[in-house]
């Protein structure tokens, strides 16, 4: 099992966002702040393996992926100025996602 540098509760929601948002095609703002790739590699994992059920992916990823889920947390947490403590729900990350696409401007036309 890997070890992880944040606590389960924070990891596992996470996880169940990034799950939700991958589902959906809708990465791109946490690519944004992943200057490693991580993003890439965690997807190469969920999507290809398919002896796991979505819903079942969470704790393989917390036990198989943890030294990636914890590169890319630093990435996120340096880049875009998280507090991990306040972001322990998955509405809790939810809510910082919005927040980020609602600072998108759509260009002028």
């Amino acid at each position: 099992m890997a070890t992880m540098a944040y606590s389960e509760k924070s990891v596992a929601a996470f996880l169940n966002f990034y799950v939700h948002h991958l589902r959906d095609n809708d990465l791109e703002i946490l690519s944004k702040y992943d200057v490693d790739h991580h993003v890439t590699e965690l997807n190469v994992f969920i999507l290809h393996d398919r002896n796991f059920r979505m819903k079942d992916i969470v704790p393989v990823l917390m036990n198989q992926h943890g030294e990636i889920i914890n590169l890319l947390l630093e990435d996120l947490i340096a880049n875009a100025h998280l507090d991990m403590e306040q972001l322990d729900t998955p509405q809790a990350w939810e809510n910082w996602y919005r927040g980020q696409k609602a600072q998108i401007h759509e260009p002028e036309r």
